[in-house]
């Protein structure tokens, strides 16, 4: 199967919720689904989708310092992999800086 060692695109560095839509998707949370507006499911889905990305972009720069690429301990990189969600080859291409590259 061939790899593709190209680096992914660059893309903007997500943004983070604010304390006040933290706040908004506690209550969504908090409510049924059967219970809000179509206006309040959208919103909902807006903000999961920011904190989302937000959370993508964290799990990225997080395995990258755990993995600088050179003198890390034996067996971290398998540590890493259990603790996000992703596979072992997609963490080792973070690490590469081959994925999930974000312009700071």
């Amino acid at each position: 199967m061939p790899t593709n060692i190209t680096p992914s695109k660059p893309q903007p560095k997500p943004r983070r919720l604010t304390a006040d839509e933290w706040e908004r998707l506690a209550r969504y949370e908090d409510t049924p689904d059967s219970a809000k507006s179509e206006a309040e499911l959208l919103e909902e889905l807006r903000l999961r989708t920011v904190a989302d990305a937000w959370n993508r972009y964290r799990i990225a720069q997080n395995i990258r310092t755990l993995l600088p690429g050179t003198d890390v301990r034996r067996g971290l990189i398998t540590d890493v992999t259990d603790a996000s969600p992703y596979k072992r080859e997609y963490v080792a291409r973070i690490r590469d800086g081959l994925a999930a590259n974000y312009l700071d």
